[in-house]
């Protein structure tokens, strides 16, 4: 389970589908999720880390990651009903095998529902085990 710590309460998602790609030396993580409760706004939450160099190959690793002002790679991206324009992503990469990773993300982007004096920065938690798969069948804003 992941959770979005929102001020008007906890909002929680499963894990829907995503993975990992490493291309060039450059890793590539997708993680799509769908709201638990019906109800929930917003009722997904995507991330994905675009391009980021592995100076050591596929290895344990932590790692904090921005927004690149010049929408290139290295990049983060957010989508809940909008495509976040400020997001900072602390993570905890632990190698399983040479096909599966565990992601702990901590991530912290504008709020997701209110665009007035009543916003707050929201951070999204948890983690979760990606599989290995090629960089076409990801989630990556182009």
């Amino acid at each position: 389970m992941l959770v979005l710590n929102h001020q008007d309460g906890e909002l929680r998602y499963k894990f829907e589908e995503g993975g990992f790609a490493i291309v060039d030396s450059k890793l590539y993580v997708s993680i799509e999720t769908k709201a638990i409760d019906e109800d929930t706004y917003p009722d997904r939450f995507l991330f994905a880390i675009e391009g980021l160099l592995l100076k050591n190959g596929l290895e344990n690793t932590h790692f904090e990651i921005s927004i690149n002002p010049n929408y290139e790679p290295p990049n983060v991206h957010v989508y809940t009903t909008y495509h976040a324009d400020q997001v900072t992503a602390n993570v905890k990469l632990t190698v399983l095998t040479n096909s599966q990773i565990e992601i702990e993300i901590d991530i912290k982007t504008e709020d997701v529902i209110y665009y007035n004096e009543k916003a707050k920065p929201n951070f999204f938690k948890g983690n979760v085990i990606l599989p290995k798969k090629d960089l076409e069948e990801l989630w990556i804003p182009s």
